[in-house]
């Protein structure tokens, strides 16, 4: 076992911490508990007390649902002898919405303005409302759509974190003015890191995670959908088809979803096929005449969404058919919401951070 640490950048937080908890030590984590910034272990009446620590520099400008589901997915992830441990999140301010949300989820903080909430056996700390010293900015607002289609492009294309906002703002079907108030928000956030050597997103999987529910949120439900069924005994018969129709209509298109997401790790299969395609495409009768289709109101075999932005329908090709971008396919099974499509989502989710990074 990898020997535990002081960890420097935690130091701000120890005054804090013994304040509740007399001679708290701060360690650096193993190897088995990487995900997180590190351990406070401290010796009550009732035992020892130990928690995983969390740092977010700035929680205040952060979604905190976004945090807690983040954390509930690393404590997921615990070996099993750690399974009792809390998770403490530590933050310079933690406004009072946000406590309320990290107490119902079960997660313990103490930030440098003095509020703090700490539950454990033969430990009960709850102090909220002060204020920090020095003016807090506002928090960044909510992610509106042009947000969502910047990150979408730099989250499927990492190269673009460093290209001209110029560039970024082609690929993203953005205004110029929508790149940049997007990497100043990111900033803010904590999320972007602005140097010497160019732009660096510093924590992927939070922002894939905030990307995820401002998608979901802000973006899916306005987009064009229409269903149709289509004549087929099997889905992999409607997948020729539509490469066929939508080849003569000249209209790029590509799977997402479920059928994207079987691409790559063949767990999830849904009755339903799911693509990205300009919804005009398949109005025309000749090309539903083609596809051996009919729209269906409700229901059916096919699922048409407009895409999201171009590099949706920009994906790779997986035998000879167009898979979206792994982001995409992810967002659209946590969109469905069921409980196999967030199964299939989890385990797609490794695939997404690592395209993420590249």
């Amino acid at each position: 076992m990898a020997r535990l640490t002081a960890v420097p950048y935690l130091d701000m937080y120890t005054p804090a911490l013994r304040k509740w908890m007399p001679y708290a030590e701060i360690r650096a984590t193993g190897r088995a508990l990487a995900l997180f910034d590190g351990v406070v272990t401290w010796k009550a009446a009732k035992g020892v007390i130990r928690y995983l620590v969390e740092e977010k520099r700035h929680l205040r400008h952060q979604d905190v649902g976004v945090v807690v589901e983040q954390l509930h997915r690393r404590r997921a992830t615990l070996p099993p002898g750690r399974a009792e441990d809390r998770v403490l999140l530590l933050a310079p301010h933690v406004r009072r919405q946000q406590a309320a949300v990290l107490e119902r989820a079960g997660i313990d903080y103490v930030d440098l303005a003095g509020n703090a909430h700490l539950q454990a056996p033969g430990l009960f700390v709850h102090v909220e409302g002060r204020q920090p010293q020095k003016d807090v900015p506002p928090a960044p607002g909510r992610p509106q759509k042009g947000w969502i289609k910047t990150v979408m492009a730099v989250l499927i294309r990492p190269d673009l974190t460093h290209a001209p906002y110029r560039t970024l703002a082609d690929q993203a079907d953005v205004a110029l003015g929508t790149v940049a108030g997007c990497m100043n928000d990111l900033a803010a956030r904590g999320l972007l890191l602005k140097g010497k050597d160019g732009r660096r997103v510093e924590d992927r999987q939070a922002l894939v995670a905030l990307w995820v529910h401002a998608y979901i949120e802000g973006l899916r439900p306005k987009l064009k959908e229409r269903r149709f069924q289509v004549r087929a005994k099997e889905k992999q018969e409607i997948w020729p088809r539509l490469q066929k129709v939508l080849a003569e209509c000249g209209q790029p298109w590509t799977l997402t979803g479920a059928d994207a997401a079987e691409r790559r790790t063949p767990f999830f299969r849904a009755d339903e096929t799911e693509i990205y395609a300009p919804v005009r495409a398949l109005e025309d009768r000749e090309a539903q005449k083609a596809l051996v289709a009919q729209p269906a109101a409700r229901g059916g075999n096919l699922l048409v969404i407009e895409p999201p932005g171009p590099l949706a329908i920009a994906g790779e090709i997986d035998d000879d058919f167009p898979v979206a971008p792994g982001l995409l396919a992810y967002a659209e099974l946590r969109y469905r919401g069921t409980g196999q499509a967030l199964e299939a989502a989890e385990l797609l989710l490794p695939k997404v951070l690592d395209d993420a990074a590249r």
